[in-house]
């Protein structure tokens, strides 16, 4: 499985100036993450609140976050915070799937976590298949690297905050 940041980043050096190009994608930082927990936390009811109050933040707070480069490097950041929670959660999912298997053992399906891997990969193509369209969509303009750096943040975002709902998540 290719990381979503590597497709990220390859979609959006090839537009940006070259200092631009230098930066890659920053690991998920202790404190982004931990944002991203709390405010799920206060948003049971509501979790897609959460997707982009970091990205919101730092393109207001960064001298550049206006700036193309600037908007997809905050995206960008986000979207490690919640590429960690994401995997966190698939884990959590995949452990709770091979204890239901293991408790249901009956041979005659692929089982809980066969299915989970499945769709876990089902999951990445479309998310780089969509995210890679809306890419080509706006190939006329600036806009496309934001607008592919959003995508990516938003798809992974979606699939942690499902993951959690998940009964074996």
């Amino acid at each position: 499985m290719r990381s979503s940041f590597a497709l990220l980043a390859l979609l959006a050096g090839a537009l940006l100036p070259a200092p631009a190009r230098a930066l890659d994608p920053a690991p998920a930082q202790a404190a982004d993450l931990a944002e991203i927990e709390a405010c799920l936390a206060g948003a049971k009811d509501r979790p897609e609140t959460c997707i982009a109050v970091i990205s919101n933040r730092c393109q207001s707070a960064t001298p550049d976050g206006a700036t193309t480069p600037g908007i997809v490097d905050c995206t960008t950041r986000e979207t490690a915070a919640w590429d960690r929670l994401l995997n966190t959660r698939y884990a959590a999912a995949l452990a709770g799937a091979r204890q239901a298997d293991d408790d249901l053992a009956d041979g005659a399906s692929p089982g809980a976590a066969d299915s989970l891997k499945v769709a876990q990969r089902a999951w990445i193509a479309f998310r780089d298949a969509e995210c890679d369209r809306l890419y080509q969509l706006w190939r006329g303009g600036t806009i496309r690297s934001p607008v592919a750096a959003s995508c990516h943040l938003e798809e992974t975002a979606r699939r942690a905050i499902s993951l959690r709902q998940d009964p074996e998540g």
